[in-house]
């Protein structure tokens, strides 16, 4: 069982970096963001889109991470995939958050600086809120980047860190929800209620099989992996 899954495992990461890559490849030849640099309107639907896509990677990231941590899978170890699914995930919200912010820096309406960007709370338009998104980015940044450093830091203080994950998904929900404009519209408000309740329920399973700790298999997967 053990080889086939290893097998399963390199396939599927080997076509999931190659999708990236092609992909990747066609934005970097097809002049794609030349067209940004001049379309203001298209800048500005290209960084709600990213917020938004990086919104639902970190939903997804969330609780695919609730559920392999939960004794809903019991000592069955979800595989060496799964972590890694866990952490590319939370990799590419990071990446689509950043240039989510990014492509302020370009976008006419609002003049943003690149202090405006990385400072939180002094940006020209809804400081507050917008900061609130500066903010949740450090400490995605934080987050994600210790997936890697898991081995060399102990696992221990790798699960500490990894509870900003929660602070983190608030302040983007409550980013989302109040420095745009759609955060007013109804299927936005929609998705962020559906990812609020699917997140808390699972914590909420989560904190009620905490005192039982969780699996054996899954905690020297993630140890190992």
């Amino acid at each position: 069982m053990v080889k086939p899954a290893k097998w399963l495992d390199t396939i599927a990461l080997t076509l999931s970096v190659a999708v990236i890559s092609i992909t990747a490849w066609w934005l970097l030849n097809s002049g794609f963001f030349n067209t940004l640099a001049t379309d203001e309107r298209l800048t500005w639907h290209l960084i709600r889109a990213l917020g938004i896509a990086a919104y639902i990677l970190l939903t997804t990231s969330m609780i695919w991470g609730l559920f392999i941590s939960t004794q809903f899978v019991k000592n069955w170890s979800p595989g060496a995939l799964s972590v890694t699914m866990h952490s590319t995930i939370s990799w590419l919200a990071l990446v689509l958050g950043g240039a989510h912010a990014a492509l302020l820096l370009v976008d006419k309406y609002f003049q943003f600086s690149l202090a405006d960007i990385l400072i939180p709370f002094q940006g020209p338009y809804r400081p507050l809120f917008v900061g609130l998104g500066t903010l949740a980015f450090w400490a995605l940044i934080v987050v994600t980047v210790s997936f890697p450093l898991r081995k060399h830091i102990g696992y221990k203080l790798w699960k500490t860190i990894h509870l900003l994950s929660y602070l983190t998904f608030a302040m983007v929900t409550l980013h989302g929800l109040t420095a745009g404009t759609d955060g007013e519209r109804l299927g936005v408000r929609l998705l962020m209620g559906i990812a609020v309740v699917a997140v808390v329920g699972l914590l909420g399973m989560r904190l009620r099989h905490v005192g039982q700790g969780e699996p054996a298999a899954v905690r020297q997967i993630i140890q190992q992996s």
